[in-house]
């Protein structure tokens, strides 16, 4: 009887937290925006809000250089002040700004993007200006150079801007990641976090750790729903990926006979994967553009190497294109790829490529000399291994 009581008060104190959570979950932020500008005679000013939170663009009249809005939002989150309603004209017309509950005051001089933000209200959007102002800041840098006379013809300066526009990504990422988990009590920490899981960059992992931290009042608001839309439409298209390449991978079963294949090598000559009878053959999809499999090549380089002369040899088929036809040329060469190599320059619909349901490289699969399919994407020592253990 005690058990029971004690799980009674249990259960009970578990259902009012939640009545709790949800009280408080649907708790709005009201916010007051007062907008002052000077040096500029725009006649209205608009408010876009993230599209996360389903609200309209608002407007509001300036006059005297002054304009308001008032509005509500369930978590604080990102919304733009902008002098057009829907495209922006230019950078200098809008001003990204974190909302949260209070007196919001913004005051710009000249363009809208050039502004101070104080109040009651802005504590949440210097939180935002922490984490987001030196993307802001590269990315102008970017923009700047990319519009200079130098940029047309110095190529340093080319490399220079590609190589800081490739790293200008992750720096972001990596600023929001180290910031919410830092700081997962801050009023900007759930939108980061939502960010952060929506942009598709983040490993499944990183968004376990995130989203742990994500305010349990907050799970269902706006940004908690969108997440877990988010999750689960991922969820899902991993199922159908899933189901995609067992699908593509039972064309093509262990034990199976090999399906042949005629191809033109890199002099124009026909060749087929059943000339090959009797001998030990690993089919190698690749392309010359294809990083993991120029990567891979040295371990197949090896392999040839070791094992060519023991009845074992590489028909390499090829998913360039034609106008790849050069690079693919010439990555066979680079790569001291001296074995067979076959291709109908068709990129992804290779005719061998769709008969062996190959949708990704590098692939391969290993053909015994009956021409029998014995093992597929073999990599690195696993492909030495697999090759000792036949060919003793």
């Amino acid at each position: 009887m005690k058990t029971s009581i004690k799980n009674n008060i249990a259960y009970c104190t578990f259902f009012l937290c939640l009545i709790m959570l949800q009280t408080i979950a649907q708790e709005k932020k009201s916010f007051i925006i007062n907008g002052s500008l000077t040096n500029m005679t725009p006649t209205k000013v608009y408010l876009r809000y993230d599209q996360v939170t389903g609200k309209s663009a608002d407007s509001s009249v300036v006059t005297n250089g002054k304009y308001s809005f008032k509005g509500d939002v369930d978590a604080s989150v990102v919304a733009m002040i902008a002098l057009t309603k829907d495209g922006v004209k230019s950078p200098a017309d809008q001003y990204n700004l974190m909302l949260d509950k209070g007196v919001i005051n913004i005051v710009s001089d000249q363009t809208i993007s050039n502004a101070m933000v104080t109040g009651t209200g802005s504590n949440a959007h210097t939180e935002y200006l922490k984490v987001t102002r030196f993307s802001f800041n590269e990315s102008a840098a970017i923009k700047k150079i990319i519009e200079s006379e130098a940029y047309k013809t110095d190529e340093a300066l080319k490399k220079e801007v590609t190589s800081k526009s490739n790293n200008l990504l992750g720096s972001a990422l990596t600023n929001m990641i180290v910031y919410v988990r830092k700081n997962p009590a801050s009023p900007a920490s759930p939108y980061f976090t939502y960010a952060l899981i929506a942009s598709g960059f983040v490993t499944p992992a990183m968004i376990d750790t995130l989203y742990s931290t994500f305010p349990a009042e907050l799970k269902t608001s706006k940004l908690g729903l969108a997440i877990d839309t988010t999750l689960a439409k991922r969820r899902e298209a991993e199922m159908e990926a899933a189901a995609k390449r067992k699908a593509l991978d039972d064309m093509v079963p262990l034990g199976s006979r090999a399906k042949d294949f005629t191809q033109n090598d890199t002099n124009d000559k026909l060749v087929s994967l059943s000339s090959f009878k009797g001998k030990y053959v690993l089919i190698d999809f690749w392309a010359s553009w294809c990083a993991p499999c120029r990567a891979e090549n040295p371990n197949v380089v090896k392999a040839y190497e070791t094992y060519k002369d023991k009845n074992f040899t590489i028909l390499g088929v090829s998913l360039d294109s034609k106008s790849g036809k050069q690079a693919w040329l010439k990555a066979i060469e680079n790569d001291g790829l001296n074995w067979t190599q076959v291709s109908d320059l068709k990129s992804f619909d290779n005719e061998a490529a769709k008969l062996y349901g190959v949708s990704a490289i590098p692939q391969n699969f290993l053909i015994d000399p009956d021409g029998v399919v014995i093992a597929k994407n073999l990599r690195g020592e696993e492909l030495q291994q697999k090759l000792a253990s036949v060919l003793k």
